[in-house]
């Protein structure tokens, strides 16, 4: 054998190994390929299974949270303006306090609710009613307040003030004071029901020849102790609705002057607070 033929198998040879190794290189590196993508497609659904568990119950937490908020929301302003309810007798005003100016007073001599306590006065106010000397208390007199905190037995309140303040300059400080007596009512008992009672309306003619006892007026202190009655969280008894009219004023023949009631009209008013107790 020449050395050209010699050369020439030595070449062939170097390519058969080289080509042989290129496909070895080629085989693993597919294996090793294939191995690391299957590796890698494992934790991708597993990741996105665990994020999709984690925002369901968040989601779910907050539609809930969101939901018992609005229902608490509702279920206390169905009960703030105090609806229709079984009718009570009289011994329900057992452990009752009313406090109250000149038409309070009629309320109490019309309808011969002489087991409930009243603390009224002709022309009372919210402010005078912690400064007036009003209240007989053992032999001596006391302001509307002092008598209430001297009171230790009551379990509800009812309170109608307003009229003798549609004059005020300023609605604030008329709710700032009437918010006081609340909060008096509250620190002397902090469990009675407090009944706040919407002022009632006049007559039209009294309405339309006033530019202080109208309507107008009565509907805007009305809406100041609505509110009030929320932030407080107390009661609130729309007592115009068992004696105005269609046109929102009470009947010409309901009161003597316009303003206080007659004696018909005064048992309604009691019917009503009667008729819409809220009971535990």
């Amino acid at each position: 054998m020449n050395n050209y033929t010699l050369k020439n198998r030595n070449q062939k040879t170097k390519i058969i190994f080289y080509v042989l190794f290129t496909i070895i290189i080629v085989m693993l590196s597919v294996l090793f390929l294939k191995k690391n993508l299957k590796s890698d497609a494992k934790p991708v659904p597993s990741k996105e299974a665990s994020s999709i568990k984690t925002t369901s119950p968040l989601t779910t937490k907050q539609e809930t949270s969101k939901s018992q908020t609005t229902s608490s929301s509702n279920n206390y302003k169905k009960m703030l303006t105090v609806p229709k309810s079984d009718e009570v007798d009289n011994s329900y005003f057992d452990d009752a306090i009313f406090i109250g100016d000149s038409r309070t007073e009629g309320l109490m001599l019309y309808t011969g609710l002489n087991n409930a306590t009243f603390y009224t006065h002709k022309g009372l106010m919210v402010n005078t009613a912690f400064t007036s000397p009003a209240i007989n208390l053992n032999g001596k007199k006391v302001s509307v307040m002092d008598a209430v905190k001297n009171n230790k037995k009551f379990s509800k309140a009812y309170i109608m003030l307003g009229i003798n303040e549609l004059g005020w300059a300023s609605p604030n400080l008329y709710i700032e004071k009437y918010s006081l007596i609340v909060d008096t009512i509250k620190a002397t008992n902090p469990n009675a029901k407090i009944y706040v009672q919407s002022l009632i309306p006049v007559t039209k003619s009294k309405s339309s020849s006033s530019k202080v006892f109208n309507n107008e007026n009565i509907n805007k202190f009305n809406n100041y102790l609505y509110d009030m009655c929320k932030e407080k969280q107390v009661y609130y008894l729309n007592i115009s609705e068992a004696l105005a009219e269609k046109n929102g004023c009470i009947p010409e023949e309901s009161a003597y002057d316009g303003i206080h009631l007659k004696k018909p009209y005064c048992e309604k008013w009691l019917e009503y607070i009667k008729t819409h107790t809220v009971q535990n």
